[in-house]
């Protein structure tokens, strides 16, 4: 169990900020100092353990009468595993300019809206899983993950079984496992718009196998490389 007096300054900020919604953003506004790619180097000042930021989406702190609880973080560096998989999150989480040291698992959970912008992310895990409104990843360099259960080649984003009730927005976003699955998303359920503007590229093959997309999807054409 965590203790509040175990925090650091930005996890206390982030602690305190998330029964009302708050966002906590540590950028410093000097864009070559927020530059995502160099986020491996930020220090402590920037640094959030995703251990508090799943002990908060299962409910460690409190929600305040009168607020919407929610997790908004920009500008931090996300030590250790995001790991959520067989979560039932009740919460929106909202990331934006974010470094993640490790990947994001998310098997089988059920989530409300998961927003991962502009961020730097080596691989996300959502087989089976379940979002309940629109999952967001602009921006965004995702990689290939370092293994994955279901996969039995590299994957960077696996959505297989998986069911979206939104929209999935992957503008200007950046997928990456070059020789093996930029998308695993067979099976993928998804009820609302795919969007794929701006920009976005997929390193590798795009499997969509079974999935079931609606006709409304708005798409661009992939770039492969």
């Amino acid at each position: 169990m965590l203790s509040y007096d175990e925090l650091t300054s930005p996890e206390r900020e982030l602690w305190d900020g998330f029964p009302e919604g708050r966002c906590v953003d540590l950028r410093t506004g000097v864009p070559e100092d927020d530059r995502v790619a160099g986020g491996g180097r930020w220090g402590p000042e920037r640094t959030v353990r995703a251990a508090v930021i799943v002990a908060l989406l299962l409910g460690a702190n409190t929600t305040q009468p009168g607020a919407v609880a929610g997790l908004r973080l920009a500008g931090a560096r996300i030590s250790g595993r995001l790991n959520l998989a067989g979560a039932r999150i009740a919460y929106a989480l909202w990331l934006e300019d974010c470094w993640f040291e490790e990947s994001v698992d998310l098997l089988g959970a059920s989530t409300q809206t998961l927003v991962i912008t502009g961020s730097h992310v080596p691989g996300i895990e959502a087989y089976s899983a379940c979002v309940e409104g629109t999952l967001d990843l602009r921006r965004s360099v995702v990689q290939s993950l370092a293994s994955s259960p279901f996969n039995h080649v590299r994957t960077a984003l696996s959505l297989s079984d998986a069911r979206v009730t939104g929209g999935m927005l992957l503008n200007g976003t950046e997928i990456s496992a070059p020789g093996g699955w930029a998308v695993a998303a067979g099976g993928l359920v998804m009820e609302g718009g795919v969007t794929c503007r701006g920009g976005f590229v997929a390193r590798g093959e795009v499997r969509l196998l079974g999935a079931q997309l609606p006709g409304r999807k708005i798409s661009s054409p992939v770039r492969r490389s």
